[in-house]
């Protein structure tokens, strides 16, 4: 058996998307091939194959337009965990952010935060998933379907909210099968619901208030039969008591951390559901 340390790590590509799936299915993450194959092309995925040719650890980082990068998708089959792989993955995608100028930000797991502190990562905020079952509710007055000729205009708010331009992500989730949008009717605001692997995953949800976000959350789960996924920032105690009072659980914390940079990007108040750890 060829030790992890002399694994060789290499860009993957769209051959290898099969196969990257199957580590998320192994990991019970939330991915599916879509989001796979927006990190294959929008972002680079590297990944170590062990002594047979089989994909055994990954790891993603996909750039933003204001000089960060995403970090994600660390993940390391069962049968090469705790010999360092996963370490050795997370190198790789630091240098490759300092050879590009680019802060490094990811969203860790507890046990992730505590491999990433040591490497440099900083903390910057907490998160929450909270998860639970879509059920129909009243529709709230003022929230409308999300049109495809609004994106231009939601994506230019997102932007000032999120800290960078990412219309093209917006534009994939909104052209996937299943995807469901909602604005809000004369002001800023809008909330996405997509499908995953295992659960609908809500977000971004991006407003002006907390009560604009709510109404927004509340229809995209209400649209959404069957598991829902929903990552909240840690102070939106109105939103956590909202999906509490619809049955939602906390599922597991996130912590937003950032290698380089001790100040979040853009303007946290206006991002009430982030896009999901992988993204931001």
């Amino acid at each position: 058996m060829v030790p992890t340390d002399q694994l060789a790590i290499e860009r993957i590509g769209p051959a290898a998307l099969a196969e990257a799936v199957g580590l998320t299915a192994e990991a019970n993450w939330n991915q599916s091939a879509d989001d796979w194959a927006f990190f294959v092309g929008h972002g680079t995925v590297f990944g170590a194959r062990d002594a047979n040719g089989r994909l055994v650890a990954t790891t993603a980082l996909l750039p933003y337009s204001a000089g960060f990068a995403w970090t994600s998708l660390v993940i390391v089959a069962k049968s090469q965990r705790g010999k360092g792989l996963g370490t050795r993955m997370l190198n790789e995608s630091i240098t490759t952010l300092r050879s590009r100028a680019l802060v490094g930000m990811l969203d860790a797991t507890p046990a992730g935060a505590r491999i990433y502190g040591p490497l440099g990562f900083q903390p910057i905020m907490g998160l929450k998933r909270w998860e639970g079952v879509g059920s129909a509710r009243t529709a709230h007055q003022g929230v409308r379907p999300l049109a495809m000729s609004s994106l231009p205009k939601v994506a230019r708010f997102d932007a000032a909210a999120f800290g960078a331009n990412r219309e093209a992500l917006l534009a994939h989730f909104c052209g996937r099968a299943g995807t469901r949008g909602f604005e809000l009717e004369g002001r800023n605001g809008y909330a996405l619901v997509r499908q995953g692997r295992v659960a609908s995953q809500v977000g971004p949800a991006v407003a002006e208030n907390e009560l604009d976000a709510v109404a927004l959350i509340e229809a995209a789960i209400g649209s959404t039969p069957g598991r829902i996924f929903v990552d909240v920032p840690d102070a939106w105690a109105e939103i956590a008591a909202r999906l509490g009072a619809r049955g939602f659980r906390v599922q597991r914390p996130f912590l937003r951390m950032a290698l380089g940079r001790d100040m979040p990007y853009g303007d946290p108040p206006q991002i009430f559901a982030i896009a999901g750890p992988e993204y931001g």
